[in-house]
């Protein structure tokens, strides 16, 4: 179908008018690609003048497909049969994607097509490279590929000046969403309520609404539940005084630079507690009685195998009084108190991820036909009539899915991996690479294409790294990547991305896909001796530290990412130099200058505290080169109390909901806050639970 040309300027009247959905639908329209998980094919060669008879034209064949990066392969075709298989996984997690990629070939060749079981472990690697060999296969036998959607001129955008409801062809391009009408579906499905994204949001939602007997369909862009982090908090009232409640909320929104919605923060209070112990029971745990945890005891699910977790340290649970800290910032609390419960699941590698899968197979045995998940089915469009949301249409690959809804709770994330997006809304993050992927924007540019409002920039953003090595907050010595030191060491890891923006960019481990080819900001190194039990503020033994050593790893398992662990160990600073990968002449002048410094008891050069200067002086020596990495944007479309969008006037859309990271105003500063452990998990965990509860109650 040919699309209609308009100006953004006329896009926008139409919109004001009402004039833009599908006839007979209500259909509101997005612009973008079909799929974003799909990336368009190399056109096929030309067919040989005599063709060969068989199923396929003989020749190779190009494909790529969204894993955890970007997979790609190339596939050889004679007559009858697939003869080859190239395939290019190095965007992949290491201890993963990459492992799998002989396995995968093989099961490809052999099975002749896509139709595989799969390597354990290697979803999301698996799902890309069945992609990329379907469409080999189409290309050979003579099939369009499908192209990505051209985004066209259709598309929220204002005539000459940037606001928070600009939405452009590019960022709809990088996205899932789709602006052209669909009128052709494989499947219809009728619901109460749809639940766009499996996370830690997405997944209570679901859950809460089929325990209250409403049918819900889940829509899932990756081929499983998916959710990072291990700590979630709430706040227990009834171990909180009132005073203490209302000093919390004026601590909260000061460490977010006073703009977090006064009512989100209420909300969160109010319900924190009754989200979290319902995520702890559904998880297959015991809730600690009278709300506080025994520190003694371990708390584990009852499962076996890879589904086994414990709940296994409760690090920021207790009560809090006196004064709070976070970077630089304090607020003092005076004698009143706030109890919080912050449960820790895992241990690593076992994260939020494996919480919300455990939880959610559960729930599917428990509620049947109650609860309807469909895996690598992204939400591409929403269905409006008279302004109020009627469900939804997905995209799986059997083609397009209409699904029949009272109301839709987006759950879809962030969009810390849509280019566009992160330039104009958090252009903070765009040097840094980014732990997670698929994070699109989806959700955000839905909500606005439907009356929503994206919240103010700054948007909050949270960088740190807490898997190269422990210790992350100590004051040792700190260098760059060419082993010059550069900065007060006394600065939180959290908070430390920002003097990092003035430093080199490097080209490490564990780059993202914008990265690759440039490198990344957000390296640095930190160097101390091995007397450091006796100066460090708060350090950890090296039998403990040695779970995280790059090259002297011991040998027994120990809960850590392997792939992160960057932790050296070496009896000269020549040598820990060059196992860091840094310049060993700057590397030494440097521990020289710093050990004039500490000698001397005054830091000249950055003015650190006299009681964190200790000379670097006793081997073996030690160090860890750390990533600091962006691992989610905790911003998102303006929601109220309820989770539900609303509109720039602060109007409510009927029937629609956004969760998690892409529900605000919550945060507000340009950095997450760190004072509260697990906030942004009991964040999302929590308006789940409330979007849940409340889309049942009204549906």
């Amino acid at each position: 179908m040919k699309k209609t040309e308009i100006s953004r300027r006329d896009f926008l009247r139409g919109m004001a008018a009402g004039a833009v959905s599908v006839a007979g639908m209500g259909m509101l329209t997005a612009c973008g690609s079909d799929n974003a998980a799909s990336a368009p094919a190399a056109p096929a060669p030309e067919a040989p003048a005599a063709e060969a008879a068989g199923i396929y034209t003989p020749g190779t064949y190009s494909a790529s497909a969204q894993g955890m990066g970007t997979v790609k392969m190339t596939a050889t075709f004679d007559a009858n049969s697939i003869t080859a298989i190239e395939l290019d996984v190095s965007g992949e997690t290491p201890d993963y994607g990459q492992k799998a990629k002989d396995e995968l070939i093989k099961q490809l060749m052999d099975a002749q097509s896509p139709e595989i079981d799969g390597v354990a472990g290697a979803t999301i690697t698996t799902d890309a490279a069945k992609k990329c060999l379907k469409d080999c296969i189409a290309q050979a036998k003579g099939e369009a590929s499908a192209p990505a959607a051209d985004a066209g001129s259709a598309v929220v955008a204002t005539e000459g000046s940037f606001v928070c409801t600009d939405i452009l062809p590019e960022d709809v391009a990088a996205s899932a969403v789709v602006m052209d009408e669909i009128t052709e579906f494989a499947q219809e499905i009728d619901c109460d309520i749809v639940v766009a994204g499996a996370g830690a949001a997405g997944v209570v939602a679901a859950v809460k609404a089929a325990e209250e007997g409403k049918k819900v369909v889940v829509l899932q862009k990756e081929a499983m539940a998916d959710s990072q982090g291990n700590c979630a908090s709430s706040i227990i009232k009834g171990g909180s005084t009132e005073r203490g409640l209302k000093r919390w909320i004026t601590l909260c929104s000061a460490f977010n630079s006073w703009r977090s919605k006064p009512e989100l923060l209420q909300a969160y209070i109010d319900n924190s507690e009754e989200a979290l112990r319902y995520l702890i029971e559904k998880g297959g745990f015991e809730y600690p009685e009278n709300s506080v945890p025994d520190p003694e005891k371990q708390y584990t699910n009852g499962k076996e195998g890879d589904k086994a977790m414990a709940i296994y340290q409760w690090s920021f649970s207790g009560d809090y009084t006196g004064v709070w800290k976070d970077c630089t910032q304090s607020y003092d609390l005076g004698e009143e108190h706030v109890q919080l419960l912050a449960p820790w699941f895992g241990p690593k590698p076992k994260s939020f991820g494996t919480l919300v899968a455990n939880i959610l197979d559960d729930a599917m045995a428990e509620y049947g036909d109650k609860l309807d998940v469909h895996f690598s089915t992204p939400i591409v469009q929403l269905i409006q009539e008279n302004g109020e949301v009627k469900g939804c249409i997905g995209k799986s690959d059997d083609g397009y899915v209409k699904i029949n809804a009272k109301s839709v709770i987006l759950a879809t994330g962030a969009y810390e991996n849509n280019p566009t997006m992160v330039r104009r809304f958090c252009p903070d993050i765009e040097t840094f690479d980014k732990k997670v992927y698929h994070r699109t924007g989806d959700g955000n540019i839905l909500a606005i294409l439907a009356g929503g409002v994206m919240e103010p920039v700054a948007h909050s953003h949270i960088m740190h790294d807490f898997d190269a090595g422990l210790m992350w907050d100590e004051p040792f010595l700190t260098v760059n990547m060419e082993g010059n030191r550069f900065m007060n060491e006394d600065v939180e890891m959290a908070y430390i991305s920002n003097p990092l923006r003035y430093q080199p960019w490097y080209k490490g481990e564990n780059l993202d896909e914008d990265h690759k080819e440039t490198g990344s900001q957000g390296w640095y190194c930190q160097i101390y001796d091995n007397d450091y039990m006796s100066y460090g503020k708060a350090p950890v033994p090296d039998v403990v530290m040695a779970r995280y050593m790059k090259n002297e790893r011991p040998a027994d398992p120990q809960p850590v990412f392997e792939h992160l662990i960057d932790t050296f160990k070496a009896d000269t600073i020549e040598e820990l130099a060059e196992q860091m990968g840094l310049p060993v002449d700057n590397v030494v002048a440097a521990v020289n200058r710093y050990n004039e410094l500490c000698e001397s008891g005054n830091d000249d050069d950055f003015g650190k505290d006299s009681k964190y200067m200790h000379k670097i002086a006793t081997a073996p020596f030690w160090g860890i080169r750390r990533h600091i990495r962006c691992s989610s944007i905790t911003a998102g479309v303006e929601t109220d109390q309820y989770s539900r969008v609303v509109t720039q006037s602060g109007e409510v859309i009927p029937g629609l909901y956004a969760v998690g990271n892409l529900g605000g105003k919550f945060f507000g500063a340009p950095d997450y806050p760190f004072f509260q452990g697990g906030l942004s998990l009991g964040h999302a965990v929590t308006f789940g639970y409330i979007a849940g509860k409340h889309a049942a109650e009204n549906a």
